[in-house]
């Protein structure tokens, strides 16, 4: 008997759980989703995507919603959404559009790839691949194959699509592997969108995005305006995680960074229910206030306020010349040299561009000699160069001495201290008793002790990098100090900036993508980026080797 009672006790406590799990089928009534009559619905156009260079051999419908407002006579909004028409979204538009609770928007329905054999029959779906996956791929996809298509496309009314190429006025969404994509496309390309509805979003170990929590906490805030649902019975794998638990987690993450982002949890599962029923509220909430823009936030992480000036952002620097190497180097006036096939160029932070200098056949910049007359530039061919064989990268000392980086046999000799690593990156501590070098194929960069006599002594893999980028993109480029020995790193995610320890504690991204090259000038901090040159003014100072030994406090073995 008493057996009998603990089983109808537990039988009658897992029904009462599924019972609260049941969806409240008589939730508030949105006149947003009662349909509007077919002469004031929008017009829907289909086409099939199967011609894709970024996810060759994969096919695809796609749909593209134009609202009855649209006139063609300027370019509309835009909502891109994962998984084809979800949360009754067209007659969701069709009503805020007409009441004017949201601009006059049209809405493009991706769904994910799929590759087929000659029968026809399915040899591989690509939407986990496509959507799971944290690098920028799939936004670059939609920039590239699928919004390219869509604009410039004619409605039965001959009325032609323009989109708004202004990130403001996009928005993107999804449902599960749905919402992290949405999430992903605006995080990693904050200039094709600004709004975003994530619902039942897939945050978990399945191509990395449980990685994300951390790195918004440490990445200096976008401007990005972010609505999440989710339901406290979200799916629990033992692989792959607490699925709502990691929505909480990157809640939790938007609100430490700085984000305007609201968050919807409710008593549902892994279901498109709730997320349907919360999209009029999300739409309305996303485009509040429209056209004003969507603005970044002030995060508080203490190292990215330590370093950045509140108020500051990236510049593009106009040159008249394209830089052709990807290095370019501080001067001691806070402008800083690159090298072009034009010649050698001086920017200054201003964008003030004068030609100093030229490169003979053979010859490749890699720095400033402060030490020499003037401002004497070193390359191959000349000073340090001598004699080294696989020389990749050089530094001048504050006595005057060379730190050469070669990849091929060379001793240390006269003024020279030789260091070898397979890479090309290089940065010298400013006490001078350390420097950094790149390892290929790794998270990690190596510190190597500098001995009074020029030995290189203890190098172990010291410094460790994140990466989103799924081992798609070059992991490190070169580096700098400042002068509180903080490590600046030009990498695919953007400049991560490590502390002593070797932990990063700040990323600085920006919105046209990965870092290739950087230079920390006076306050100035310069980067190269899609071959593109940006400025920015810093609270932090940038150290320049040959201008003397810098001694900075401790931050200890934290």
């Amino acid at each position: 008997m008493k057996h009998l009672f603990s089983t109808l006790f537990i039988l009658f406590f897992a029904l009462s759980s599924l019972a609260q799990q049941a969806y409240n089928i008589r939730s508030p009534y949105d006149p947003a989703t009662v349909p509007m009559p077919e002469q004031m619905r929008g017009e829907i156009i289909q086409f099939t995507l199967d011609d894709s260079h970024i996810y060759p051999g994969t096919k695809r419908q796609i749909l593209v919603y134009v609202p009855q407002q649209y006139t063609g006579d300027k370019p509309a909004c835009l909502l891109v959404c994962m998984d084809g028409i979800l949360y009754d979204a067209t007659t969701v538009m069709d009503n805020l559009i007409a009441s004017g609770e949201m601009p006059v928007t049209i809405g493009v329905f991706v769904n994910p790839g799929v590759v087929y054999d000659a029968e026809g029959e399915v040899v591989r779906y690509n939407r986990c691949k496509e959507f799971d996956a944290t690098d920028d791929l799939f936004a670059q996809f939609l920039e590239k194959e699928v919004l390219a298509k869509v604009e410039g496309m004619q409605t039965e009314s001959g009325k032609t699509i323009r989109l708004s190429n202004d990130a403001n006025d996009r928005a993107i969404t999804g449902a599960s592997s749905g919402g992290i994509a949405a999430f992903t496309a605006a995080w990693n390309r904050p200039d094709l969108f600004s709004r975003v509805y994530t619902t039942v979003g897939t945050f978990v170990a399945m191509r990395g995005g449980n990685e994300y929590p951390a790195i918004i906490r440490k990445t200096e805030p976008k401007p990005l305006r972010i609505y999440m649902q989710d339901g406290w019975y979200d799916v629990w794998n033992p692989i792959f995680g607490e699925w709502f638990e990691y929505n909480v987690l990157m809640e939790s993450a938007l609100n430490f960074a700085g984000y305007e982002a609201f968050h919807k949890w409710d008593r549902g599962n892994h279901s498109i229910k709730y997320g349907t029923l919360a999209f009029p509220d999300a739409m309305r909430w996303l485009w509040k206030g429209y056209p004003a823009r969507v603005q970044k936030g002030w995060s508080n992480n203490g190292m990215l306020q330590d370093i950045l000036q509140q108020g500051e952002d990236w510049q593009e620097l106009a040159l008249p010349v394209a830089i052709d190497s990807l290095n370019i180097f501080a001067t001691a006036d806070s402008s800083i040299v690159f090298a072009s096939r034009a010649g050698i160029f001086k920017v200054s932070p201003a964008g003030a561009c004068v030609r100093i200098g030229e490169l003979k056949t053979g010859e490749r910049l890699m720095g400033e000699d402060l030490t020499a007359r003037g401002t004497t530039l070193y390359h191959h061919g000349a000073k340090v160069a001598d004699g080294l064989y696989g020389l990749e990268a050089a530094q001048v000392l504050s006595d005057g001495k060379y730190l050469a980086l070669c990849n091929a046999k060379a001793k240390s000799k006269d003024n020279v201290w030789v260091i070898h690593a397979g890479c090309r990156a290089l940065a010298v501590a400013p006490d001078e008793r350390f420097c950094v070098t790149g390892e290929q194929h790794t998270h990690y960069l190596l510190s190597t002790i500098i001995s009074q006599q020029g030995e290189m002594l203890y190098s172990e893999p010291f410094y460790y990098l994140h990466d989103l980028s799924n081992g798609s993109q070059q992991q490190a480029g070169n580096m700098v100090f400042d002068t509180n020995g903080n490590l600046y790193v030009a990498t695919a995610m953007g400049v991560q900036v490590a502390d002593h320890n070797g932990r990063v504690r700040a990323i600085l991204s920006l919105p046209a993508g990965g870092v290739q090259s950087l230079a920390f000038s006076g306050n100035y901090l310069y980067v190269v980026c899609g071959n593109r040159l940006f400025v920015r003014k810093m609270n932090a100072r940038g150290h320049l080797p040959a201008s003397g030994i810098v001694k900075y406090k401790s931050q200890g073995q934290g």
